[in-house]
């Protein structure tokens, strides 16, 4: 006889805590905390006036176990916000393009 296994196991919920929810969520109408993945789905993790969590994903939005989320933003990640990327303003900060066109080399057929 063989031993039972577990077709899904307890560790496949992932949490990271910062500003990743922007990706998945339009409205701050919730106080979101991160993004969250269970298995294949990822989204915005967000927490409600009644304390309830959610898995937000652009409109459509699941509940999800409290005590569970709980014991998982215990372990959480917190990763920091990405810089903020500083782009040249003016046409004199910016660096100048040189464009190098080489010509073909052409080997010249004899002609018959």
């Amino acid at each position: 006889m063989k031993p039972f296994t577990k077709l899904r196991t307890g560790n496949d919920v992932q949490i990271v805590l910062g500003d990743g929810w922007t990706r998945f969520a339009f409205t701050a109408d919730a106080d979101y905390l991160g993004t969250i993945r269970r298995g294949m789905e990822i989204g915005a993790l967000a927490k409600d006036a009644e304390g309830n969590y959610w898995q937000v994903n652009g409109d459509i939005r699941q509940v999800l176990n409290a005590s569970r989320v709980a014991a998982h933003l215990r372990k959480a990640d917190v990763r920091p916000e990405p810089f903020a990327r500083t782009y040249p303003s003016t046409e004199a900060e910016r660096p100048v393009v040189s464009v190098v066109v080489k010509r073909r080399r052409r080997i010249p057929m004899p002609h018959e």
